[in-house]
């Protein structure tokens, strides 16, 4: 399998764009403003006859003028230009051409036509294309955010190519949300050139890049696809979601890309043999994301689960069951042990539910009695964040003792709030020493699980359903690790 080293498109010294504007709303301001707003640390040209300088920045009539060697190009001009731009491109030089401009294979014939011309041509120059039709790339080490929308990416170890630049970029924006941050993205466009599988192909072999996700509509699966998955997953998870699924979603994918998608039970199919992990949903990929790049992979399916109320205990027992994981009888070693920890009225059973003891010691008792645990191999922790909002509005109002009484609440649920977590400091540390995933469900705030994930990679989600779905992929992942 022949495969394309990259660096000179992800960690470019010199960066030029052609198409460069000083017009607010155009792709050329936008994508400019990026690229200056994240502090790209190579150097950077932008190309316009008509301006000698845009936002301070030098401007260049045309490719030949920028001075020494280019190792990237962004293009964003009208499609009836690139073909001669790629021929300016050509004799400068230049290896990669990011061709953000639309109306190639997805509008038509006709521009079907002009995407192999524009192709040919590169090839003829030793010249490889992104796109056309892409939303850009993003690189952390050179701090290049080479984008169509103003998103700027926390950095991380997940590197993701997509064929969507829309959901793509999403990807990077739900990102900074949840506190997932990014090595690597590119938007694969029509892939007219370069596509996923090269991508794949890169990311495979890059030391910064701990997790790769993936966002596909269609690839021929008889391409060098499934040896490549196969033989990347063992080293490092692919996370992936397929889009174009039904009949109408085939047509849209054909409509906005070019990609031509097959059916969704096959692909399901080459993913679970390849060792790919298939996300149930675009939320899914990104909390898949989460725990892939935070946690051990689980040796198996049995999980341990702690709650402080029964009712969250038994909705959790259910995800669980219906998603294929094993609740084992807690054993009477365990049992013991909590004995003297909960009250005598507490179930004696996994899920272990501590009968709304509220002590946050107990629940930390509790964590590490299943941390002690040899028969499971993650652990479900439920309302374990001892953080709570501040209700109290500033219009309240009442009595001198009221209000004293309102001063003193706020000021204690400020103090509890500023504190670190020992919950999740503990479930931290678990990790570490057990090298098993302890998972979080908290009905706390976003920021709140953001913090969690920032602060000490602890993986939390907001209903059981979302942190069963995760464990049962990251289970099968580990089983084909040890069948690999």
């Amino acid at each position: 399998m022949t495969e394309i080293n990259l660096d000179r498109l992800f960690n470019p010294e010199s960066l030029a764009m052609i198409g460069a504007s000083d017009t607010p709303g155009k792709w050329g301001f936008i994508i400019l403003m990026n690229i200056l707003k994240g502090g790209f640390r190579g150097r950077f040209y932008p190309v316009n006859p008509k301006r000698e300088s845009i936002l301070g920045v030098p401007c260049y009539p045309c490719i030949a003028d920028v001075p020494g060697p280019v190792d990237a190009v962004l293009i964003t001009t009208p499609a009836h230009l690139v073909s001669g731009l790629i021929d300016e491109c050509g004799a400068k030089g230049v290896p990669y051409a990011v061709v953000v401009t639309s109306d190639f294979s997805e509008a038509g014939p006709e521009g079907a036509r002009l995407e192999r011309e524009i192709v040919a041509k590169a090839a003829g120059y030793g010249m490889r294309v992104i796109g056309p039709n892409t939303m850009g790339l993003f690189s952390s080490k050179p701090s290049l955010h080479a984008l169509m929308p103003p998103v700027m990416p926390l950095r991380g170890s997940v590197s993701m190519f997509s064929q969507s630049g829309n959901v793509g970029v999403q990807m990077l924006g739900w990102g900074i949300n949840e506190g997932v941050g990014f090595e690597k993205f590119i938007s694969s466009g029509n892939e007219g050139d370069l596509n996923c599988e090269d991508y794949l192909a890169y990311f495979a072999h890059d030391p910064d890049t701990r997790v790769i996700l993936a966002y596909i509509e269609g690839v021929e699966l008889n391409s060098r696809l499934v040896p490549l998955a196969r033989r990347t997953s063992k080293e490092k998870p692919i996370l992936v979601f397929k889009g174009g699924r039904t009949e109408i979603g085939r047509k849209a994918a054909a409509s906005h890309s070019g990609s031509m998608a097959g059916s969704a039970a096959v692909y399901s199919s080459v993913f679970r043999q390849t060792g790919m992990i298939e996300a149930p949903s675009s939320q899914g990929l990104m909390d898949c994301a989460k725990a892939f790049a935070a946690y051990p992979i689980p040796k198996g399916y049995r999980v341990g689960i702690l709650t402080r109320g029964g009712g969250w205990g038994v909705i959790t027992a259910d995800a669980c069951e219906e998603n294929g994981l094993i609740i084992p009888k807690l054993p009477e070693a365990q049992t013991r042990i909590l004995d003297g920890i909960l009250p005598k009225y507490w179930n004696r059973d996994n899920p272990v539910d501590m009968v709304a003891v509220i002590s946050e010691q107990t629940y930390l008792d509790c964590l590490e009695v299943l941390a002690g645990w040899d028969g499971i191999d993650a652990v479900i922790a439920l309302q374990g964040s001892a953080r709570t909002a501040d209700d109290f509005p500033e219009t309240i109002r009442g009595t001198p003792e009221l209000m004293a009484a309102v001063k003193t609440i706020r000021a204690f649920l400020n103090a509890q709030n500023d504190r670190s977590d020992p919950i999740v400091e503990c479930m931290a540390e678990l990790v570490r020493r057990t090298g098993k995933p302890f998972i979080g469900v908290n009905t706390c705030s976003a920021e709140e699980h953001r913090r969690s994930y920032l602060d000490y990679g602890v993986v939390s989600y907001p209903t059981p359903e979302r942190a069963v779905r995760v464990l049962r992929l990251m289970a099968d992942y580990g089983r084909f690790l040890g069948s690999a």
